[in-house]
């Protein structure tokens, strides 16, 4: 895949559809889980028919979509959770901000913007459909950490963990070493939301593109990411569609992308 520019005008469109469709089933479903169901069909196919067609007006409507997708069906999880958590104006309020706030990256400029950025990677932390991989990668950094402890203290290099990064600018922890990190098969950096895993076999950190995927989390959700990793390490490795937007975080890259993050 080249390097592609995006159209926001599109991708809007896209998102406003996918916001206004969703909210509306929300309304008229009595199950989160039915909600959930279709959700997940239309991230499927919406992952694949953007892939297919990435770079076009279409590709841009199909990631426009699965944007207000995602931020439509935070919203309505989110509603249910928070009043519950935070009481029901409160939580009510800071539902519709969260996500509209993650719906805001349907436009390029604000998308772009490097505060934005820094708040939308946070972000992950209040999205519900983040949850789940967040919730994997605190798993796997406390792993790291109790094997660094019980074994790589005692000179097993396999466990030990040699440096530790935060991102503050998109608040992702950077694990170089560890066993889960040196468990990677291609031995090289993989995100779980706001940790991401180095193997020591690597010779850099690739901050900026796992960090781009910490973004990508916060404006697809958790299964965009999962269909992500399976796209790039069964089928097209760097050409994948979720790797495309997560090097356009990276300043200069010369890799393929879609030039979502800057």
């Amino acid at each position: 895949m080249a390097q592609l520019a995006i159209k926001p005008s599109i991708a809007f469109i896209g998102a406003a559809i996918g916001t206004a469709v969703f909210v509306l089933l929300s309304l008229l479903l009595h199950s989160i889980w039915v909600l959930l169901l279709i959700y997940a069909a239309v991230v499927l196919l919406g992952y694949i028919l953007g892939a297919a067609t990435v770079g076009t007006g279409a590709g841009e409507f199909f990631r426009g979509l699965l944007i207000g997708t995602n931020a439509a069906v935070n919203w309505a999880i989110a509603s249910v959770a928070f009043p519950e958590i935070f009481g029901e104006g409160a939580g009510t309020v800071l539902a519709i901000v969260v996500a509209g706030f993650a719906f805001l990256s349907a436009v390029g400029a604000v998308a772009r913007n490097p505060l934005y950025q820094g708040l939308l990677g946070y972000l992950n932390w209040l999205l519900p459909l983040s949850w789940p991989i967040v919730a994997f990668g605190f798993t796997f950094f406390i792993l790291c950490l109790l094997g660094a402890l019980a074994i790589g203290s005692f000179g097993v290099a396999f466990f030990k963990i040699e440096r530790l990064v935060f991102d503050w600018k998109t608040g992702t922890l950077f694990t170089r070493g560890g066993w889960i990190s040196n468990l990677n098969p291609i031995n090289t950096a993989f995100n779980m939301g706001n940790f991401a895993f180095v193997d020591v076999v690597y010779s850099g950190m690739a901050v900026d593109h796992e960090a781009g995927h910490t973004l990508n989390l916060a404006a697809f959700g958790s299964l965009f990411h999962l269909i992500g990793a399976v796209d790039e390490n069964l089928l097209r490795q760097a050409d994948a569609y979720s790797e495309c937007l997560a090097e356009s975080h990276v300043p200069g890259s010369a890799g393929p992308l879609l030039s979502m993050w800057a």
